[in-house]
C-alpha cells in the first residue's frame, strides 16, 4: 500500500460537513475515494436549479473522468458529514509506471469494475424513473429490490414480489 502511494501520488484529505470536496472541471485531474463517512453529489443548471445526482458513501468512487459533465451544467461534490477522501491523480492512473507494478494493474481494474457498477445502479434508477405512472414506479422499484434480495437469500414475511403484485391489483 505504501508503495502504491507513491506511485499513484495519492493525498488524503479529510472534510467536514457541508464543505465542498470537489467542483466539476473538463481538465480530467483526479479521481476521488471515499474511504470514510458520506457526500452528496449535485449538479445545478444555468437557473441555479440544484437537483442531487448521486449519494456517495464508503468505498464509493467519483471524479471528473467517471461523469463526462455537460458544459452548461455546474457539478460537485458536498460532505454530508466528516468525510475522508483519498484522491488519485488521474494521469497516474491510465499511464503504466516505469515499474510496471501489479498494484497498478489491480487498481485500474477495480476502478473499472467500481465505475461498472455505479453505471448500473444509475441505469436501474433511470429504469425506475421512466415509469409512466407512480404505480408502475413503485412496482418497478419493489420487483428490483425483490430480485435483489433473491440473489442475496434474505427472507421477509412477505416479500416484495407478493407486495408488488398485491399493489398490482386494481383497487
Amino acid at each position: 500500500q505504501e508503495r502504491m502511494w507513491v506511485c499513484f501520488q495519492m493525498r488524503e484529505v479529510v472534510y467536514e460537513n457541508n464543505e465542498i470536496i470537489m467542483e466539476y472541471t473538463n481538465t480530467m485531474k483526479k479521481i476521488g475515494l471515499i474511504a470514510e463517512g458520506q457526500a452528496s453529489l449535485y449538479g445545478s443548471d444555468a437557473e441555479g436549479n440544484q437537483y442531487l445526482m448521486d449519494e456517495l458513501k464508503k468505498d464509493d468512487v467519483f471524479g471528473e473522468p467517471l461523469l463526462l459533465p455537460e458544459m452548461s451544467q455546474h457539478y460537485y461534490v458536498c460532505a454530508k458529514a466528516k468525510t475522508r477522501v483519498i484522491f488519485i491523480d488521474y494521469e497516474h492512473v491510465i499511464k503504466r509506471c516505469e515499474n510496471a507494478c501489479w498494484h497498478h494493474s489491480q487498481l485500474v481494474s477495480n476502478l473499472f469494475q467500481m465505475t461498472a457498477l455505479q453505471s448500473r445502479k444509475q441505469m436501474e434508477r433511470i429504469y425506475v424513473l421512466s415509469r409512466s405512472t407512480t404505480r408502475k414506479k413503485i412496482l418497478a422499484y419493489l420487483n428490483h429490490l425483490s430480485a435483489e434480495m433473491h440473489n442475496q437469500k434474505i427472507h421477509l414475511p412477505m416479500s416484495y414480489t407478493a407486495l408488488a403484485q398485491y399493489l398490482s391489483v386494481d383497487r
